[in-house]
């Protein structure tokens, strides 16, 4: 597989788990009024568990696809 499809492919999944992420948010916590801001003080009862599981996807997602953009944009990273 060449390598722009295995970027293509994480890049896709990156986004699909963000929108897992957010869409949990979005069902369990309300926003102030008109806005995107989410209030976590009147957040229905949450699983932590199950945030937990979205977040880590989009994460693990993310850093699956690091590699990659620092290769393409010359990005030294020291851990």
């Amino acid at each position: 597989m060449e390598k722009s499809q295995i970027v293509k492919e994480n890049i896709e999944k990156l986004l699909d788990n963000r929108a897992e992420f957010y869409a949990l948010f979005d069902e369990k916590i309300p926003k102030f009024g008109d806005t995107d801001v989410f209030d976590f003080k009147n957040a229905k009862d949450c699983d932590i568990k199950e945030i937990y599981e979205k977040f880590h996807k989009y994460d693990y997602a993310i850093r699956k696809l690091l590699p990659y953009l620092y290769e393409a944009y010359g990005v030294k990273f020291n851990v």
